[in-house]
């Protein structure tokens, strides 16, 4: 059996270890790799970056054995990671792409503060219609290397916390729909907050980054 399912999990980058270790106290019939040192064939289609919070993370799991959607929650519910809720489970046929295959892009919240949020819709339209925004990024050898963001930003909004109707707050929400394929490099929240910044020529405040949802090839919005 091919299962996929959707959870909140924690921001930590050892989720596989707490899920691996969550599986094993369900006693589900779980497959295994092959090799010296077996794992239990489960693929995490995004780990989350330090920091970040995911909504709608999505994960691949194959069993030894066809169980019931109902089953298969059941046994899980108790022994989910820490900080974790299982929000839906999908039966996907077993010779279907991976979830990390099929993977193409993300959706952000993301809280600044440092400029109006009528200033910050209006950069938006600035960065969607920019032929080109190069950065670079820091390898871990300490090389920098130069990538063009805009390709990434697939869309852009920013809305008041205080609400449409309210006085202008510098407090504002930025969405995000960026890139996140398997081939290439993946947009990154905290960089277009930078190239904000950058546009409005004063650096923004970066607070909470919420990670809503991971968009797949087989989800009609994902293009």
């Amino acid at each position: 059996m091919f299962a996929r399912g959707a959870g909140v999990p924690t921001t930590s980058s050892a989720a596989p270890a707490a899920w691996e270790a969550a599986l094993a106290s369900a006693d589900l019939p779980v497959a295994y790799s092959l090799g010296k040192s077996p794992r239990p064939r489960l693929g995490i289609a995004a780990l989350l970056p330090s920091g970040m919070s995911g909504e709608a993370e999505l994960a691949d799991l194959v069993l030894t054995e066809r169980l019931t959607v109902a089953d298969l929650r059941s046994r899980l519910d108790g022994h989910l990671p820490a900080g974790h809720r299982l929000v839906d489970l999908y039966d996907v046929w077993l010779g279907a792409p991976s979830v990390m295959a099929q993977l193409v892009a993300a959706d952000y919240r993301v809280q600044v503060s440092g400029a109006m949020t009528s200033e910050l819709a209006a950069t938006c339209t600035t960065l969607i219609a920019a032929a080109s925004l190069e950065r670079s990024r820091q390898k871990g050898d300490g090389r920098a290397v130069g990538y063009d963001l805009r390709p990434l930003i697939l869309s852009l909004a920013a809305e008041s916390l205080a609400g449409p109707a309210a006085e202008p707050t510098p407090d504002t929400t930025l969405r995000m729909r960026l890139r996140h394929a398997q081939d290439g490099p993946a947009g990154r929240p905290d960089e277009v907050v930078l190239a904000f910044g950058e546009s409005i020529g004063r650096p923004l405040e970066l607070g909470s980054i919420v990670r809503e949802r991971l968009l797949t090839t087989d989800l009609p919005e994902a293009g």
